[in-house]
């Protein structure tokens, strides 16, 4: 399913590749991610797995927040090498984490379309929130 790929957890990432990722995908149309704010959002992530055929970043998942919060992000793969199981290896290093670091809370944000994926992880669809900005 996923062979040749390689995972990284917490361990150097090349920015560049992670910018060009992330601009692949539609997710910085504009360009505003500069390699030292991803290296820094890098530093600043609780955690994060990073999925590689040979040299080159193809998948990437993170987890940010506090001691007891923490939220789900940046579930990336390259179009290429969609639906070969990398962003469930990825969401199942995450979720180990998670299960170890015992948090409080662990948020994700999903367009309705990929709730059943995350449910696999144990991401329940929550209720809608109580106080909404217009």
């Amino acid at each position: 399913m996923d062979a040749g790929i390689t995972y990284r957890e917490n361990g150097p990432v090349d920015a560049e590749q992670l910018n060009a990722l992330y601009r692949l995908i539609g997710w910085d149309r504009d360009g505003r991610r500069t390699p030292v704010e991803t290296a820094r959002m890098l530093e600043m992530s609780h955690y994060y797995v990073a999925a590689y055929a040979e040299a080159r970043l193809v998948g990437f998942a993170r987890v940010c927040g506090d001691p007891y919060v923490v939220q789900l992000l940046d579930v990336i793969t390259h179009p290429q090498h969609r639906r070969r199981g990398i962003a469930t290896r990825c969401l199942q290093r995450v979720a180990a984490h998670v299960d170890g670091a015992r948090y409080v809370s662990v948020t994700c944000t999903a367009a309705p379309e990929l709730h059943e994926f995350y449910a696999r992880f144990g991401f329940l669809p929550a209720a809608e929130a109580t106080l909404k900005r217009r």
